[in-house]
């Protein structure tokens, strides 16, 4: 059996993105970063925030870093860069990142609302 990496998780925050038409605009993130949504993307935990930034990659905040900062912060052409969930960290540079801006990062506030819905 798989491991479910969202047992016994909270939500950290809730991250609403660019709309271009996909079926999600809002994505919540675990404390271990991983990504839960309304998405076939985000299935079961299968990928995991690596970090936000900048497509050059110039301002870049890793998940660890995203995790203990509270304030608010300039999100002028940020991403979200991921991994594929049971993968290692990947270098910032190496690791994939969506192609929807990130707009805004609120507290969570339907703490858990992914998690029912993505069960296997």
């Amino acid at each position: 059996m798989e491991k479910d990496y969202r047992e016994n998780q909270k939500v950290i925050a809730t991250l609403e993105l660019e709309d271009k038409g996909q079926d999600f605009i809002e994505i919540d993130v675990l404390e271990n970063g991983v990504i839960l949504g309304h998405s076939p993307l985000f299935e079961n935990g299968r990928l995991s925030m690596v970090g936000i930034g900048t497509l050059d990659g110039m301002d870049y905040i890793p998940l660890d870093e995203f995790k203990k900062d509270k304030s608010p912060r300039e999100l002028e052409d940020h991403h979200l860069y991921f991994k594929e969930t049971g993968e290692v960290d990947p270098l910032p540079w190496e690791a994939k990142t969506f192609k929807y801006k990130v707009l805004s990062i609120k507290k969570a506030t339907k703490v858990n609302r992914f998690i029912n819905k993505n069960k296997k």
